[in-house]
């Protein structure tokens, strides 16, 4: 780490990327760091990784349910929501969501479900607990519950006429083990306003996001990047995320994603997505911004592809996410997704020179699991399998 320290003197930038390192950052100092040589930030970021947690790299088995694509935020950026009434509109019945999940369970042995969907005026405060207990029923308690969105928190509170407490406390007793980071874009009033006009500030996303941390749920912190906002934005949105962290404590990873412009309105503004260079930064960065107090990045693999999700543990990340069996938003934007089963993601991240090893919903290794493990590589014959 010294080693780039020094280069970054020669370059003029040592100050700032010291104060980053020291948790001292400033809003200038990650903008210089975003506009830094690529390999400088990247050397950097990987030594602070090796420091934090050595080559290891995690991974889950896991599925995302999309319980329904109906929505009325209709968020700009967004090609898998329909509107009410829309004839491709469709709604996953709670006890058939849970159904979902045991066969997933019984045939990959996932570990967590990431339970989201678009907020449907239809679906009440009871789907969700239902759906989740079935859930903790039908699996034996095996399954986490990675669910939700502040979006459609914030919608449940005002349709049930409970404060957002109340919510909360009614969705964990059922079931809800985490919240994930979605809706965050970027913490900026006036990226929101124009990426998504309906959606509630940045800080009230980062208000709901402390009441989650509050009620004892962890969450994670996202960042979707390459559309309409500045390097000084996203410069605002990691120390916003950093000072939440610091508040609160419970934010246990960080996921980097790039805007798809296709099939969706913002693609006549933002017609072609952004570089994989740009990926390997915003994880460069953030982990240079996070150091460990945010322990854990993603590897971003889901929008940007595995080669790139590859490449990204390089420049810092130490988390590779998940399997993801049953995602069904990338493919309504035409982004095809792999088939990426235990044996496939381990090799991936072997070959790249790192030791890949399973984790659970709390980001804790899973012991005793080998890489072919339960029957997954002879499910989906035929699917596009990465190995």
């Amino acid at each position: 780490m010294e080693a780039w320290l020094r280069v970054a003197d020669e370059l003029g930038l040592g100050d700032r990327l010291a104060r980053l390192l020291r948790g001292e950052a400033r809003v200038r100092d990650v903008y210089e760091a975003f506009r830094a040589p690529l390999w400088l930030v990247g050397g950097l970021a990987r030594a602070v990784t090796d420091a934090l947690t050595g080559r290891r790299v995690g991974y889950i088995v896991n599925m995302i349910l999309n319980h329904t694509n109906v929505c009325v935020v209709g968020c700009r950026f967004c090609s898998f929501y329909r509107r009410p009434g829309s004839r491709e509109a469709y709604t996953v019945e709670a006890r058939r969501a849970a159904e979902m999940v045991r066969e997933h369970w019984l045939r990959y042995r996932i570990r967590q479900v990431l339970f989201q969907g678009g907020v449907n005026p239809e679906l009440g405060l009871e789907y969700f607990e239902e759906a989740f207990r079935l859930i903790k029923r039908f699996t034996r308690g095996e399954v986490a519950v990675h669910g939700l969105s502040v979006v459609e928190l914030e919608w449940l509170s005002r349709r049930e006429r409970m404060s957002l407490g109340e919510v909360l406390e009614r969705l964990r007793a059922a079931g809800l083990d985490s919240v994930p980071g979605a809706g965050a874009e970027i913490l900026s009033d006036r990226v929101r306003r124009i990426v998504s006009p309906a959606k509630s500030s940045g800080e009230v996303w980062l208000s709901v996001m402390a009441r989650v941390m509050e009620a004892g749920l962890p969450v994670s912190a996202t960042m979707m990047y390459g559309h309409v906002e500045t390097l000084w934005e996203r410069a605002v949105h990691l120390l916003r995320l950093l000072e939440l962290q610091r508040r609160y404590g419970r934010v246990m990873a960080f996921i980097a994603w790039n805007y798809e412009p296709r099939g969706n309105e913002l693609s006549s503004e933002v017609p072609v997505a952004a570089g994989g260079g740009e990926l390997l930064r915003a994880v460069a960065v953030a982990r240079l911004v996070f150091r460990g107090e945010i322990r854990w990045i993603q590897a971003g693999w889901l929008t940007a592809g595995p080669a790139l999700g590859v490449a990204s543990l390089e420049y810092g990340a130490n988390d590779w996410g998940g399997t993801l069996y049953g995602e069904r938003v990338l493919p309504a934007a035409g982004v095809p997704l792999p088939l990426l089963v235990r044996r496939s993601i381990e090799d991936l991240i072997g070959r790249a020179g790192f030791e890949p090893f399973e984790r659970d919903n709390w980001y804790r290794p899973v012991e005793g699991v080998g890489g072919a493990g339960v029957a997954e590589e002879g499910a989906g014959a035929g699917a596009a399998a990465v190995a």
